[in-house]
């Protein structure tokens, strides 16, 4: 249901699990022992737990979710977070030298880019290209643009936030 938002979210630094599995009770269960915000646009789920923080997103569109969490203060910008997880698998990158991604990217990255991060769990690299200027142009669509109220943001007791 969230899988674009997850990604943006993981795009500024946040830790994002995608569950993908059928199990609520299991969710509720990873949740708690890792300690991590449910989000999710089911809203059958805020009647299972209150174990755990759970909120549901009302809109569909990924933008809008994204700016019901900024208006909410449910997430927040760091900077220093900004690229620093792996958008598929979530894990957090490590910087590469040049020499390490020689023959892993194509030539003509090689030698444009200067940097170069992998990703230890799925072996995906990583570079500031134009694809993270287009990201950057997201971040700042996403951080700085205006819109209005968006109304519709529940928590696990139901309450507005």
């Amino acid at each position: 249901m969230l899988g674009k938002l997850a990604k943006e979210l993981r795009m500024i630094g946040y830790d994002t699990l995608y569950y993908r599995g059928l199990d609520v009770h299991e969710l509720i269960q990873m949740a708690r022992q890792q300690n991590r915000v449910i989000l999710t646009r089911n809203s059958r789920l805020l009647s299972l737990s209150t174990e755990v923080r759970i909120i549901q997103l009302v809109v569909d569109n990924p933008f809008l979710q994204f700016k019901e969490l900024l208006q909410k203060k449910i997430i927040t910008m760091n900077e220093k977070t900004l690229f620093s997880r792996c958008l598929l698998c979530n894990s957090l990158l490590d910087a590469m030298s040049r020499e390490e991604a020689e023959g892993k990217v194509p030539d003509f990255i090689f030698y444009q880019q200067r940097e170069f991060y992998q990703c230890p769990q799925c072996q995906k690299i990583y570079w500031p290209g134009s694809h993270q200027e287009r990201m950057n142009k997201r971040i700042e669509e996403l951080f700085n643009q205006k819109s209005e109220r968006v109304q519709g943001v529940k928590d696990s007791r139901g309450q507005a936030k």
